[in-house]
């Protein structure tokens, strides 16, 4: 349900459009009240070659390369935020340049800012909202490293706060805390504009591939090891998409069915009846995280030695989700990774079925390898 304050920021960005008022965008060597600028993460790239993706799915699918762009810290004074998204403006009126990256502006709804009756903040505050906040995944492959590569510079402050959008501090602040920062830092903006006096801001780290620096996610796996881990090893657990509101695997029922006949008792997870650190426990315990392409896959980070297995729609020619991005994930924290196409088309975001004689044909030749050896039944 759209705000109050967001009904009526919308209303003023119609009025403006119909006066014909042009976007101004400012970039940083000309940026009104830039205080300060330094580069906190250095520009990188990955290659990472999946062997157990060749033997299974073949070497067209098994080479994977990324890269990310330098990220500057800036610290601005007399700023204007809009929106959940926290989009920057400068006190001249201007759109921030550095807040669009990696995106195409001429591709995103911007709204300029209503300077009547606004939030203000006192600063220094760290802008920790943006694009696709409100996703568990996003939040956590996407905005706590820009958290993270901000950490020593907030340190060194007296005092700051930490800006996300309004209505997430709660679930936030539990990923900041397993992260080993400070969730009492956290203050929520608001849905129509807000004045903040000094701003702490680093745009997103990631470049065409959407994943960040390695090291931010080797840290954050690190991070997991701090929370408690059943006694023994844990079973394979398939994540279920049932209470997710699209890409729905419509025969997972049978899926997980074949599954289990295949190497035993398999746990089904709703991620949503589970707290964060008895997630973290599950899966760091377990063999096997299997499931559809979505947000769950990205609690792989919690994982050390497990096998993650994707169920995804598509042919490796017409893939319907980039599924490299999860496998690569997996791979960086320590994990082995692969993915199971279905051979089908299907929407973009639509339900889906898993053909069950492919899906039978890829799990018996996925186990004849060695790195499913963990999750075979035990023999008679």
């Amino acid at each position: 349900m759209k705000s109050h304050a967001r009904s009526i920021l919308d209303a003023y960005n119609r009025l403006l459009r119909l006066c014909g008022r042009r976007l101004r965008v400012s970039e940083p060597d000309k940026a009104v009240g830039l205080q300060e600028r330094r580069t906190v993460v250095s520009a990188g790239s990955r290659s990472d070659t999946n062997p157990l993706e060749i033997r299974v799915n073949g070497p067209e699918t098994a080479t994977f390369d990324f890269d990310w762009p330098a990220a500057e810290l800036f610290r601005l004074r007399d700023v204007w935020l809009t929106g959940d998204q926290g989009q920057v403006f400068l006190k001249d009126g201007s759109l921030f340049s550095p807040w669009v990256l990696p995106y195409n502006l001429a591709k995103l709804k911007i709204s300029q800012p209503l300077k009547l009756g606004v939030k203000k903040i006192a600063g220094p505050v760290f802008h920790l909202t943006g694009r696709n906040h409100e996703n568990r995944g996003h939040f956590m492959l996407q905005h706590l490293p820009r958290l993270m590569a901000a950490r020593d510079y907030l340190k060194s402050l007296p005092d700051y706060r930490i800006l996300v959008a309004p209505g997430h501090s709660r679930w936030q602040g539990r990923y900041i805390a397993w992260a080993g920062l400070d969730p009492s830092k956290l203050v929520e903006g608001t849905r129509g504009t807000m004045q903040i006096d000094d701003l702490i801001f680093i745009p997103n780290l990631y470049g065409k591939s959407s994943l960040c620096p390695p090291p931010f996610y080797n840290e954050l796996s690190d991070c997991a090891a701090n929370y408690p881990v059943p006694n023994g090893p844990g079973r394979p657990l398939f994540i279920t998409r049932r209470d997710a509101p699209d890409k729905q695997l419509m025969n997972e029922e049978r899926i997980v069915e074949i599954l289990r006949s295949k190497i035993g008792p398999v746990d089904l997870i709703r991620l949503g009846e589970h707290s964060l650190p008895d997630q973290i426990g599950m899966f760091r315990a377990a063999p096997l995280v299997m499931g559809a392409i979505g947000q769950g896959i990205c609690n792989v980070l919690f994982c050390k030695t497990t096998l993650l297995v994707m169920l995804a729609p598509g042919t490796p020619d017409n893939q319907v989700y980039t599924t490299s991005h999860g496998a690569q994930l997996a791979r960086i924290c320590g994990n082995e990774a692969l993915t199971f196409l279905s051979n089908e088309p299907a929407p973009s975001r639509g339900d889906w079925t898993f053909p069950e004689e492919r899906f039978i044909t890829l799990l018996d030749r996925l186990l004849e390898q060695p790195e499913a050896a963990r999750i075979k039944p035990a023999a008679p």
